[in-house]
């Protein structure tokens, strides 16, 4: 999408899309929504659909330089709509890069903005305003562009380091009920 930050496209398909979809599989129960603010298109868009009763966003946690891809700190979208948030989490580099690793060991590949705003989602599901409510997280960055992060030093320090092991022996396939002896 082009002008992605000022496009007002960018919302508008959150919210003719996203939003319907996410509530039509909660079955209308989103009490809260936990998104990131990369582009603002996400986070605008869903939460005019589902305008969760926003009071306008006041900061909590330390805002700031980070390396956090996809987030950019201090800047503020042309399409975010700062009325629909009711707070802004910070979430520092490291928990960021944790949390992805621990979703990574779960099955889930995603990127560095989605473990920060995973992050963010399990601290809002702790505290006493969310006990019984129904939490959504976007996770926005699935995590294949992200293989030359920090996060993944050891697994490519084990991969470079893995020994060469020589080729099976070609065997017969006519052993294992095949017509020909190899595929």
């Amino acid at each position: 999408m082009l002008q992605q930050f000022e496009n007002p496209a960018n919302p508008k398909v959150h919210r003719e899309t996203t939003g319907p979809e996410i509530w039509k599989d909660t079955d209308g129960l989103v009490d809260v929504l936990v998104s990131g603010c990369g582009t603002g298109g996400t986070i605008t868009g869903m939460e005019q659909m589902l305008i969760t009763g926003a009071k306008g966003g006041k900061k909590k946690g330390p805002q700031g330089p980070h390396r956090i891809q996809g987030m950019g700190p201090g800047m503020v979208p042309k399409v975010l709509d700062l009325n629909l948030i009711d707070e802004f989490i910070g979430v520092h580099s490291d928990e960021a890069t944790d949390m992805s690793h621990e979703l990574w060991m779960m099955g889930l590949p995603v990127g560095i903005s989605s473990g920060a705003i995973v992050h963010a989602a399990v601290n809002v599901c702790k505290t006493p305003e969310t006990a019984g409510k129904f939490v959504v997280a976007i996770i926005p960055s699935f995590g294949e562009r992200y293989f030359t992060h920090p996060m993944f030093a050891e697994v490519k320090e084990k991969a470079e380091n893995l020994q060469k092991q020589p080729l099976p022996e070609p065997f017969d396939n006519k052993d294992y009920g095949f017509a020909t002896s190899r595929g």
